[in-house]
């Protein structure tokens, strides 16, 4: 065995005698950061659109989004939020209830990821 000049660390020693080595410390890795939690509407990339009833007829609405009867709505009411896909373009007929005459001109709307707004038909 080599002999120990006044220099060498007593720390050391005891370690190596113990059969450890230097750097370990007996803890678990530590997990790297994360960044922000996503909301649901950015893990979905969705939106929320209502749909509001602006009639000067007095009639009401049936709601037809991307070929499907979503809601019917009063006359100067305002339907209930509803989750749809974003980035992507719909389809969107505002029709008079129980005919198949439009109440406004077809649209295609393409919602923004997270957005949220109404959208209105006066006819």
């Amino acid at each position: 065995m080599s002999r120990l000049n006044n220099k060498t660390p007593l720390f050391f020693i005891l370690l190596a005698s113990a059969g450890m080595t230097v750097g370990t410390t007996g803890c678990p890795p530590v997990d790297a950061p994360t960044g922000p939690e996503q909301t649901a509407c950015e893990a979905n990339n969705s939106a929320q659109i209502s749909f509001r009833n602006n009639s000067n007829t007095n009639r009401t609405y049936n709601v037809i989004w991307d070929g499907s009867n979503l809601v019917t709505i009063t006359p100067g009411s305002t339907s209930r939020q509803f989750t749809v896909a974003a980035g992507v373009q719909h389809t969107l007929v505002f029709r008079f209830t129980n005919t198949n005459t439009n109440a406004c001109n077809p649209s295609t709307p393409t919602l923004s990821q997270c957005s949220t707004g109404t959208i209105s038909c006066t006819g």
